[in-house]
């Protein structure tokens, strides 16, 4: 079988060090294990995420440990400090969407749909939007979300950012977004689905927004 790119060339033995042990496990989690999508996201350099990966670099620097805590929005703590939790203490974020087409009722509630970090490349458009449309001054000309505040905010940015997949349920495809705002709200094969899907998906729009989520044209 031929070795996906972006992956070691073999395998590893286990992580001696703590910060390579979460390392490495941040980056299967966020990244399925691929250390060149890891190096573009955090900015820093592949042999830099490599050499953190495989446990060559153990103490990185100040500098280094900011730019991953910057990346993922994880406390400089919890890659450095035996107390702090093993698990990576990200679960997604939440958002918004219209009710399904099929939806009966006389008003049929908002569906809650929940980001998993696992899906990397939505999670950071997600967050990244959401960060940089929030120091805008609302109003009717703050692209995406306009002068909405909260619920109605997470509401517009969600549904501007899945619109493909809704697009996919008015035309009658079926189990295209699964509802639950908690992990274990989705069967694990679903889950697993969803979070590819997401991937795909995610990967699209850091193609289209390539300059936007790496500048401050949105501000």
């Amino acid at each position: 079988m031929a070795r996906r790119v972006g992956r070691p060339k073999k395998q590893l033995s286990r992580a001696k060090h703590l910060f390579t042990r979460r390392f490495r496990a941040l980056v299967h989690l966020a990244h399925e294990g691929n250390l060149s999508e890891a190096s573009r996201s955090t900015g820093l350099p592949y042999p830099t995420i490599r050499d953190l990966y495989v446990g060559r670099t153990s103490n990185p620097s100040f500098r280094t440990l900011e730019a991953l805590a910057d990346c993922y929005g994880i406390a400089l703590e919890w890659f450095r400090e035996e107390e702090e939790p093993e698990e990576i203490p990200i679960d997604g974020r939440t958002g918004y969407l219209p009710p399904h087409p099929e939806a009966s009722g006389a008003r049929p509630h908002l569906r809650e749909v929940l980001i998993p970090f696992a899906a990397w490349p939505m999670y950071r458009v997600f967050t990244t939007l959401e960060r940089r449309l929030s120091e805008g001054e609302p109003g009717p000309e703050r692209p995406i979300v306009g002068e909405a505040s909260g619920d109605a905010f997470l509401f517009r940015l969600t549904t501007f950012l899945f619109q493909p997949l809704l697009s996919a349920e008015r035309a009658g495809a079926h189990d295209v977004v699964p509802e639950g705002a908690e992990p274990g709200d989705v069967p694990a094969g679903r889950r697993e689905q969803w979070v590819g899907r997401l991937r795909v998906l995610g990967a699209m729009w850091e193609d289209v927004l390539e300059d936007l989520l790496g500048s401050s044209a949105l501000r």
